[in-house]
This record gives C-alpha cells, sequence and structure tokens, in this order.
C-alpha cells in the first residue's frame, strides 16, 4: 500500500526541496519538515487501527468519491464542504486510509514555509508548531483539524495586521465546517479590538461592551440551555447516564462551570487519569504545554503586558467554553490544540509586528537569519 501514496509523500518533498533551494526556509527546517512527512505512514494501522478514530474513514469515502466526479453526497452539507476543500488540495492519490493524512501534511508543511518565510516564526514559537505532538498526530490523519487550524491562524495573522475584513472572509468557511471555532475567532476579533490603543473601538471600548451587554443579556439563559444541551450530549457520549448529569440552569452555575473548566481542559487527561498509553503521552504533553505557555507569557509580558494579557484573556475563554461541553479526553485534546497554537504563534506574531522583536527579547535584524 505504500506505492499509492508515494506521489503523495513525493509531491510534499518537493514543495520542500524548492523551498530550501530559493531560500525561503534553512536546512535543518528542510529536514524535519521532510522527516515529518513521512508521519502518515506510521499512525494508520500501525500505531493503532485506523477505527481508533472512525470519521477518517467518513471523510475518506466522500473525498475519493468527489476525486472520481460522483458528487452525490454521502454526509451533511458541513462535512461536505470540509471534503471539498480536501479534494482540491493539489496532491494525486486518495487510494488508502492514510492518503488524506498525506494531503493534511502538504498544508501544514505549506503553512509553516508561509509562517517562516513571510511572517518571519522564529525561535520557540517555530519550534512548538514543528515538534507540537498533538498537531504532528492531527495533521498526519485524515481529518479536517488542520484545514480549520490554517484558516483560524491566516485569520487571526490577518486581523493582527490590520487586514480585518480579509480576516473576517478568510474566517467564513469556518461558519460552516466548524461553527464553534468560528464564534471563538469571532471572540478573539472582539477582544483585540477591545485591546487595540489607538483605535475607534478602543476610544468608545466601554460604550461597545455596554452594547454588547445589552444585545446579549435577553438571549443569556437561551444560550446556556444551549450549552447545557450539548454538554449533556457529550456526558451521555462519554458514557455517563442522564440522571447523573447535573444541569446548569442559572448564570451563576454557567460562570463557576465555566472557569472550572478552562484550567482543567487544559490539563485533562491528569496522570493518573490516563487508563492508556497514548493517554498517558498526552497527559505529560498537556504538563509540558503548561510550562511552556508559562515561558512565554512571561517572555511576552515583559516586552508587552497589555498583548500578554489580552492573548490570556482569549485563550482562558476558549478553553472555558470548550471545557463546559467536553468530556472525553480524546476529544479534549484534539480540541484545544488548535488554540494553543494560535496563542503562541498570534501572541509572538503581534510582538513582532508591533515591537519589532522576538519574544525571547531580540530586536529582528535579518528575517532570514533562521531560528
Amino acid at each position: 500500500m505504500f506505492f499509492y501514496d508515494f506521489p503523495n509523500l513525493l509531491a510534499i518533498f518537493i514543495v520542500i526541496i524548492i523551498s530550501f533551494r530559493i531560500g525561503l526556509i534553512p536546512l535543518w527546517l528542510s529536514f524535519f519538515l521532510g522527516l515529518f512527512a513521512l508521519t502518515p505512514f506510521f499512525l494508520n494501522d500501525l500505531l493503532f487501527p485506523a477505527s481508533y478514530m472512525p470519521d477518517q474513514f467518513q471523510y475518506f469515502n466522500e473525498v475519493r468519491q468527489i476525486r472520481s466526479f460522483n458528487f452525490e453526497p454521502l454526509s451533511n452539507f458541513k462535512l461536505q464542504v470540509s471534503n471539498w476543500i480536501l479534494a482540491v488540495i493539489p496532491l494525486p492519490y486518495v487510494e488508502t486510509i492514510k492518503s488524506l493524512g498525506f494531503f493534511n501534511r502538504f498544508v501544514a508543511t505549506f503553512l509553516t514555509i508561509w509562517l517562516y518565510s513571510k511572517k518571519n516564526l522564529r525561535g520557540w514559537p517555530l519550534l512548538f508548531i514543528v515538534f507540537y505532538p498533538s498537531f504532528l498526530l492531527y495533521s498526519s490523519l485524515s481529518l479536517r483539524d488542520t484545514i480549520v487550524f490554517s484558516f483560524m491562524i491566516v485569520s487571526v495573522i490577518l486581523f493582527i495586521e490590520n487586514k480585518r475584513l480579509f480576516a473576517i472572509l478568510i474566517s467564513l468557511p469556518l461558519s460552516i465546517i466548524k461553527t464553534q471555532n468560528f464564534f471563538l475567532l469571532i471572540l478573539f476579533f472582539v477582544i483585540h479590538l477591545y485591546f487595540a490603543k489607538g483605535t475607534l473601538f478602543y476610544r468608545y471600548r466601554y460604550f461597545f461592551i455596554i452594547l454588547v451587554i445589552g444585545a446579549i443579556a435577553p438571549f443569556v439563559m437561551t444560550i446556556i440551555e444551549v450549552l447545557d444541551f450539548f454538554r449533556m450530549a457529550f456526558f451521555i457520549d462519554n458514557g455517563g447516564f442522564r440522571e447523573n448529569y447535573v444541569h446548569m440552569t442559572t448564570f451563576r452555575e454557567f460562570v463557576v462551570i465555566a472557569i472550572q473548566s478552562g484550567p482543567y481542559f487544559l490539563m485533562k487527561p491528569f496522570p493518573w487519569e490516563a487508563d492508556s498509553l497514548l493517554q498517558l503521552i498526552q497527559s505529560l504533553e498537556n504538563i509540558f504545554i503548561f510550562l511552556f505557555l508559562a515561558f512565554i507569557f512571561y517572555k511576552t509580558s515583559k516586552i508587552d503586558k497589555n498583548i500578554a494579557f489580552k492573548w490570556l484573556v482569549y485563550l482562558f475563554a476558549a478553553l472555558s467554553l470548550y471545557g463546559l461541553i467536553v468530556f472525553n479526553f480524546g476529544p479534549a485534546v484534539r480540541y484545544k490544540f488548535p488554540f494553543i497554537l494560535i496563542t503562541i504563534i498570534g501572541m509572538c506574531y503581534e510582538i513582532y509586528f508591533k515591537h519589532g522583536k522576538l519574544t525571547f527579547n531580540r530586536k529582528v535584524k535579518n528575517f532570514k537569519s533562521g531560528a
């Protein structure tokens, strides 16, 4: 089966080699991008059975059908849009369950090269996106998580660059393929504007906040009821019993549970909660991520406390809202990794964009100087 996906791998190698030869990326980055292009071979049906993440088969079957010019839908509209996006990625073959893993590695590779060569991603943030285990895992499987993350990070960077209309347009596909992430991205836009000094929004920020609260207030209990419905569904899906579920019935309960859910969502599963080798690895990864986030926030606050605080507020809000409804450890890791990456890359890029510095407090003299 290796030979069916070898042309896909070769296409990724060609992109890496060309990028290195024309000076977009250094040799060390080329080496690791090439090495990690091989990871789809070692996951499905080798490290674990493909059925461990059964939704891969849905993406694989429909993308293969689209590539065969059979446009009769097999899934709902949200998944159809995701599959069409995957289908137009310029790699040749969708023949095995591993094929879309190469499609996603192609996107992840292209995105890393773009961030390095065009957005001056260097140092610790660059090393993080290259070696982050969860990103490497989910960008090597036949899933849509990589394209969701790509829309999010490009929108965030464009918004930081004050290309706000373009950022909103880029984010629109998320409103279909990952609605909750789209709303959390809009939340970032609002938080960013609130902290953006020198803008009209910042000058009248208190008025806008009062206006937003006034507009949302009549629907608060409806929103809580909707969140509670999905929270109960996830609870039951994770093996809980309906009669054991504790409903959120007041705004106070919602706030208390959300505040408790954010930190736990970042750290779950704890080592003593892991019941498999993969979960134990993920729990150790969570400890490392917590320490790395503390390090990056500390470095950022030394340069600009306003930026550090803004991103801390956003990360806490995003993790709290997701933590409210997700109980299963596997999906928790899968759902939170885009927000971890966006926080680290977005925060560090904003420091560079506004101050001409990297987060380890060094002036950027040569944009091609490497990590």
